[in-house]
């Protein structure tokens, strides 16, 4: 598990040296650089990182010019890049070299703060992933109806407007025929138009209703695959916790590295969400939000006491001329802009829990909980508030 504490970024614009049948060309390169010593220490990786891709450039190599913050870092190799909060070992009764299991909680790229745990498994599954498998034929991997389904709806609906189209037009052709007032054609509009707007209400309202069943199924599916894993496995244990967008699963049998096999049985197992898993093998930690998503609150939708985004999301690069001091002051004000907005949602966000305990899962041949699990699942808990009678957000 590698979270670093301090960032920078660094970028050289290079000339390469002309030959006798090619120009000169350039080339800008930039690059991270991270560090858990210093700020200074974080530039100098990113300027040898910055130099290392310069040779590879010089030799004719297609390198990457500008390194881009990815959704999740699951293919740029580069550690998770966020603001870390606190660090602790479990058990907390032991030393640093002692402890079985290291978490750190760091802040995200939305603001919530979230869990890294080195060793606890944590397997996350969103509700699409679940309706894409359980109904293929109604639901996408994102949780929508198929085009397939689309398009028949589509269909259907464009020939009703066609067919009203000539009807129109048959009607208007009356009117003018017999000298009617056309107000006649446009009553006859509005009491169409009526009509297929209500026809398409009644369509939103299934289609809402239909996915708030379908949403409901799901727990009791889950229950089924963890008892059936159980059942198969006997020495295994599980929590299970609802979250806003699906479930959070917690393996509390033993302590186990995310690179092992056996994580990737669970992950196939409870269907768990694909960039979940990717950042999990990559970044060698499971995670899990800790707070709530700030568009869920009241604050901010409701109260607008609070905006959405979190201000000054690179605060953690700072330029090269500017290592150990921020001398611009603007950038103060961001920087004040970002406790401020930090401060607020923090205090908001104890109205809201990150998820609900739901059930427990294990036979009698489990071991007892080791201390580090017991204690982990504890703090876990009472963190994310889930006995509290609070909104899930």
């Amino acid at each position: 598990m590698l979270i670093p504490t301090y960032w920078a970024q660094h970028k050289h614009r290079f000339n390469s040296p002309a030959k006798a049948n090619q120009p000169s060309k350039q080339a800008t390169i930039k690059r991270y650089g991270w560090s858990d010593i210093s700020q200074s220490d974080a530039l100098e990786h990113a300027r040898l990182r910055v130099a290392e891709a310069h040779k590879r450039w010089l030799v004719g190599e297609d390198i990457l010019r500008r390194e881009r913050k990815e959704e999740y870092n699951e293919n740029n190799g580069i550690p998770i890049r966020e603001q870390i909060v606190s660090k602790q070992v479990f058990p907390s009764s032991v030393s640093l070299k002692e402890a079985l299991t290291q978490l750190i909680v760091t802040r995200n790229s939305y603001g919530a703060q979230v869990a890294n745990v080195d060793n606890i498994a944590i397997i996350d599954v969103d509700n699409d992933d679940l309706l894409s498998h359980l109904y293929p034929e109604q639901y996408n991997a994102d949780g929508f109806i198929p085009a397939s389904v689309t398009t028949k709806s589509s269909s259907s609906t464009k020939i009703k407007v066609w067919f009203f189209v000539f009807v129109f037009i048959f009607v208007a052709s009356i009117i003018a025929y017999l000298g009617l007032s056309w107000l006649w054609l446009l009553a006859f509009m509005i009491g169409v138009t009526a009509y297929l707007w209500q026809q398409a209400n009644q369509k939103d309202k299934a289609r809402i209703q239909k996915y708030t069943d379908d949403k409901a199924s799901l727990q009791p599916f889950v229950t089924n695959l963890i008892q059936k894993r159980i059942d198969s496995h006997p020495t295994e244990s599980f929590r299970l916790y609802e979250t806003p967008a699906g479930f959070r699963i917690v393996a509390t049998h033993d302590t186990i590295a995310p690179s092992d096999k056996v994580v990737a049985e669970w992950f196939t197992t409870f269907y768990a969400d694909a960039n979940y898993v990717r950042l999990c093998q990559v970044q060698q930690c499971f995670r899990a939000r800790l707070t709530a998503k700030p568009w869920r609150i009241s604050e901010v939708n409701e109260k607008r006491v609070l905006d959405k985004n979190i201000p000054t999301t690179d605060f953690w690069s700072r330029p090269a001329e500017d290592v150990d001091a921020i001398k611009n002051e603007s950038r103060y004000a961001e920087l004040d802009a970002r406790k401020k907005w930090i401060a607020d949602y923090d205090t908001f966000a104890q109205g809201y829990k990150a998820c609900r305990y739901v059930e427990s899962f294990s036979s009698k041949e489990v071991k007892p909980e080791q201390a580090a699990i017991n204690e982990f699942i504890q703090w876990h808990d009472s963190t994310c508030q889930v006995d509290k009678e609070l909104p899930l957000a």
